[in-house]
């Protein structure tokens, strides 16, 4: 069941709005790991099509002028060879009348595993962790912001502070999926050995 996301609390909440599709659990969550982790990428298209039904419900997600993604560090984009959150994107821009534009952001900080972190302890992290690019100009500009999964909101929200501190009007983000509490995530999100989870899926099945 898809619905607007209760905002979590913040200091200051930098992103004026956020969607999320679905909840990082059984099939859905079964899909994002093998998406993000094991190079399934033809999913992107599935899941940019699951957001784009769910903007609709929301006139402001749907007419940005800009859409974009929260980048990953040139040593994870390296390792991994793609960035997930690009990929659905750059597909679900293509029906809209905003602009991709990719790289809007740069992630200039290596960022420790959040799993295990308190909430307070995210923000810490990811301060500071992206730059603007300033070959553009987004001054008066409404950004779409897409990720793959809203946990806390540490990561979407100082995205959005950057963006806001180089001009952005207004930032809505938009993510496949969302935990239905802090720390449901534990080790998934920041493994990138993934072999002990092969047979996932099947065995989620098993389970069901």
């Amino acid at each position: 069941m898809t619905r607007e996301k209760p905002l979590r609390d913040f200091e200051t909440k930098y992103f004026d709005s956020v969607l999320c599709a679905s909840y990082y659990e059984r099939h859905m969550r079964n899909a994002i790991l093998n998406f993000k982790f094991h190079g399934v990428t033809y999913l992107a298209p599935t899941f940019a099509h699951i957001l784009l039904v769910k903007l609709k419900e929301d006139f402001r997600f749907a007419y940005a002028d800009i859409i974009t993604s929260v980048p990953l560090s040139k040593a994870r984009l390296a390792k991994r060879g793609y960035n997930q959150s690009e990929l659905v994107a750059r597909s679900a821009s293509k029906p809209l009348s905003g602009k991709f534009i990719n790289n809007l952001l740069f992630k200039v900080k290596e960022v420790p595993p959040l799993s295990k972190m308190t909430v307070a302890k995210r923000r810490k992290a990811v301060k500071n962790a992206y730059k603007f690019n300033n070959n553009f100009d987004i001054r008066g500009k409404t950004v779409l912001l897409i990720d793959d999964i809203f946990t806390t909101g540490a990561t979407v929200n100082e995205c959005a502070r950057i963006l806001k501190l180089n001009g952005a009007k207004s930032v809505f983000a938009m993510c496949v999926c969302e935990t239905r509490r802090r720390g449901l995530l534990e080790d998934d999100l920041h493994k990138e050995n993934f072999d002990e989870r092969k047979n996932l899926h099947n065995s989620d099945k098993r389970r069901v």
